[in-house]
């Protein structure tokens, strides 16, 4: 039997946070940089701070210490509020970057990763039959950017950040109930393997 200090819990459980594109538009959201208990709900009235429905961090931008994580891929999921107009243009010309310390690690068109779960389509006056104005992949859990073959290593404490950035502003009007201020919620979620020393 390995010594105690080698036994770890592993979870099988994403990391994740939640931004908002809102009506008035932005050029860049970051993720990962406000843990739960502070900021703004994304999915609440004024004065809600982030909770588990936006994120399951801790700390903000690392993991605490004696936690490490093994990334597997990457989701971006818009909400399921997405309208038909605004799945047409949320993600136009945004990319998406993973940086670890000051160093990117992945930096790839944003279309190119899937929601994984969520809006997929429906047919009606406003989309084509196949309903692909609310495309975002589709929607099945193992459907992420697979990073599996080589992936990634967070320790405990380092510093990273996803960002989202748009070429032009990309406003939007979808809006979920109680939510502050129109706009569409976005979550970026990091699949892989949590692992913290044994209790």
């Amino acid at each position: 039997m390995p010594p105690v200090s080698e036994i770890v819990d592993v979870i099988v459980e994403p990391r994740y946070d939640t931004q908002t594109i809102l009506a008035a538009g932005a050029l860049t959201l970051t993720f990962f940089q406000v843990p739960v208990g502070q900021g703004q709900s994304a999915f609440a009235a004024a004065g809600v701070n982030k909770n588990l429905s936006d994120t399951n961090m801790d700390l903000p931008g690392q993991l605490p210490a004696g936690y490490n994580f093994r990334i597997t891929g990457f989701r971006v999921q818009p909400a399921f509020t997405l309208t038909p107009a605004d799945a047409r243009q949320w993600s136009v010309g945004a990319w998406f970057t993973f940086t670890i310390g000051s160093k990117p690690f992945l930096r790839v068109p944003l279309d190119t990763i899937p929601a994984g779960m969520g809006p997929f389509g429906y047919g009606g006056a406003t989309v084509d039959a196949l309903g692909r104005a609310m495309a975002h992949g589709v929607p099945h859990l193992n459907n992420a950017y697979g990073v599996g073959r080589k992936p990634f290593t967070l320790f405990q404490t380092q510093n990273f950040n996803v960002q989202i950035q748009w070429t032009a502003l990309s406003p939007v009007t979808s809006v979920v109930p109680t939510q502050v201020a129109p706009g569409l919620p976005i979550r970026v979620f990091m699949d892989g393997y949590l692992t913290r020393s044994l209790q």
